[in-house]
């Protein structure tokens, strides 16, 4: 197919992130066809932050991005913020969905067309979504990395909260596990044909909302009738760790997301006793936002293994041999952030993302050092004569013993 005239609207939702302009710069910079990138961005800054802009060499796709521009106490969560970026389409052919914090591949635009042409022609679907939560910063400068091994969202669980939450994602070789479906949409990652966009739009009336806006734009798409497959290799990058950023919900002492998390539970059928009643603006045009008419809700859960009555998941999408046995509200990981893949996982400095072993043993030791320190204080110890006759003791003397 011919791929030259075909245009992407790249959806960027970006709260006070000084990596925005870089995310720019790599999206045009790394494109195949950069004159067909129409950037729509959110910019969400106080007064002195950084602009989200292209400059230099890259300054002449200026007029190919379209920015909505609020102050920072104006923002109301990312998938409001996700709203407005699709208020800025303008008849595109494909729809990209990313966060602000985002390196690409080379030749990413060419990529992902490519590859949901070939879904189509290799599988029964029709319509298709791509999307999975990318591998982070690091993998980009590896180069060593197996852009075929994507990792792929396939088990989920019922947070506290009694919503469904991604658990994370399994790493799988794609040049063996080619077509991977899930029921799955990471926010930070989103790839489709633009008419998708119109036949399920964003929400305007979701204020704050953060936990439960993939699950539910996922049983919005699938209802839909689109089927949603993992990346058949890696386009992108996410910056998970940012710990030296403001999020929205440090900033806003009034970060409440009742209304619109309420009104996520109703849609998908996990409306329980203790919800209160949603406010009659963020119902307004429920029916518009709602789920798709092509499959029912029921046969959603059906498909992702959800039992919304005993709030457990029965099923994993997870190819072998990644087998996982299915989890039963199971609780939230350390670290792990439902939502977006903004912030998928939160940095613990010195320590690696996964180990949460290796996190309490830090843990424990900086606690024992601490103890030591204020007995040291309290007892008008001198901690370091003490070292030094211990040294000299014990390690010191031997070794000239040894060496005579």
């Amino acid at each position: 197919m011919d791929y030259s005239n075909k245009k992407i609207f790249v959806s960027v939702a970006s709260y006070r992130d000084f990596y925005c302009s870089r995310t720019l710069e790599s999206m045009y910079k790394s494109a195949a066809q950069p004159q067909n990138l129409y950037a729509g961005i959110c910019i969400q800054n106080k007064d002195d932050d950084e602009d989200c802009a292209l400059s230099g060499e890259l300054a002449k796709y200026t007029s190919n991005v379209s920015t909505i521009r609020l102050k920072n106490f104006e923002a109301k969560g990312p998938t409001w913020a996700r709203y407005l970026c699709t208020t800025l389409m303008n008849g595109e052919d494909y729809f990209f969905q990313i966060d602000s914090h985002t390196l690409f591949e080379k030749d990413w635009d060419i990529t992902l067309m490519k590859m949901i042409d070939e879904i189509k022609e290799n599988t029964e679907s029709t319509d298709v979504v791509l999307s999975h939560y990318p591998p982070n910063y690091q993998e980009y400068e590896n180069k060593n990395k197996n852009k075929y091994m994507v990792d792929t969202i396939c088990q989920s669980f019922f947070n506290e909260k009694g919503m469904v939450s991604f658990l994370g994602a399994s790493a799988v070789d794609m040049s063996k596990d080619k077509y991977v479906q899930t029921p799955h949409i990471a926010a930070g990652m989103f790839f489709c044909e633009g008419k998708c966009i119109k036949e399920v739009p964003y929400d305007p009336n979701l204020p704050n909302l953060f936990v439960g806006e993939e699950i539910l734009h996922s049983a919005r798409v699938w209802t839909a009738g689109y089927d949603i497959y993992s990346p058949t290799e890696v386009t992108v990058y996410h910056l998970y760790t940012r710990a030296d950023q403001p999020h929205v919900w440090d900033d806003k002492k009034t970060f409440d997301d009742t209304d619109a998390f309420n009104k996520a539970k109703e849609i998908l059928g996990f409306k329980d006793e203790s919800m209160k009643p949603v406010a009659p603006h963020v119902t307004e045009n429920i029916e518009q936002y709602g789920l798709g008419d092509k499959r029912t809700i029921q046969e959603f859960f059906e498909f992702a293994g959800i039992d919304p009555v005993n709030k457990t998941i029965y099923k994993n999408f997870c190819p072998k041999p990644h087998e996982i046995k299915p989890v039963s509200g199971i609780p939230k990981p350390e670290g792990f952030v439902e939502g977006t893949g903004e912030d998928v996982k939160e940095g613990f400095g010195l320590l690696s993302d996964d180990s949460f072993i290796e996190r309490n043993i830090y843990y424990f030791i900086f606690f024992l050092l601490a103890l030591l320190l204020g007995f040291a204080i309290i007892n008008k110890i001198d901690i370091f004569e003490n070292f030094t006759r211990f040294y000299k003791k014990n390690l010191i003397f031997p070794l000239k013993n040894l060496l005579k």
